[in-house]
């Protein structure tokens, strides 16, 4: 069986690099997320539709219980920040500080789309590899929501901003398809 060997640096292009693995990105329900991002008022509909393609599933009733009292009822304040040309970014965590890190930024990108891009796992697995840190160890659970949030605003994003991303979308999706892949473990083989 002939594999392809990878070269282990990340491409000087990031953007050859999102190209590249954008093409790989895969995950249910696209169309969800499509048809209420871009929305300039969202409804609660949106809102629920957007963190079940999120969740890659229907939320569970803990899940739906955090949804429904510490974002629905602040939809508002939602749309108020998705419509404004500067989002004041200590007043969104002032309003949402009982969020858990994943799902702030979350909400962060349903407000701004095209600014702030997603944050998972796999997003902080791949920005790990692509600086030569140890990404070995990354999950859901092996970091602290606040040290999630210190990654996002203090590294991640800067990062990103400084590479002047044209479509945040595509970047998430080569982010998110490169850290699965790294996840699978199989990936060594590939590697020279």
């Amino acid at each position: 069986m002939n594999l392809p060997i990878l070269n282990n640096q990340f491409e000087k292009s990031i953007v050859l690099f999102i190209d590249k693995w954008s093409k790989l990105y895969s995950f249910s329900n696209e169309a969800i997320y499509k048809a209420s991002i871009s929305k300039k008022t969202l409804t609660k509909t949106d809102i629920q539709n957007l963190y079940e393609w999120k969740n890659g599933m229907r939320l569970s009733v803990q899940k739906q219980k955090s949804l429904d009292t510490k974002i629905i009822t602040k939809l508002t304040v939602i749309n108020k920040l998705k419509n404004s040309d500067v989002l004041d970014i200590e007043i969104f965590k002032k309003k949402f500080k009982t969020l858990s890190a994943v799902w702030k930024i979350f909400l962060l990108h349903i407000i701004k789309p095209t600014k702030y891009p997603i944050y998972d796992q796999h997003i902080h697995r791949t920005f790990l590899f692509i600086h030569k840190e140890d990404w070995s160890n990354i999950s859901n659970t092996s970091i602290s929501n606040k040290a999630k949030e210190q990654f996002y605003f203090e590294r991640y994003l800067p990062f990103i901003e400084s590479q002047n991303v044209k479509d945040i979308k595509q970047l998430d999706e080569a982010f998110f398809a490169f850290g699965q892949f790294l996840n699978t473990r199989n990936f060594a083989s590939l590697f020279e």
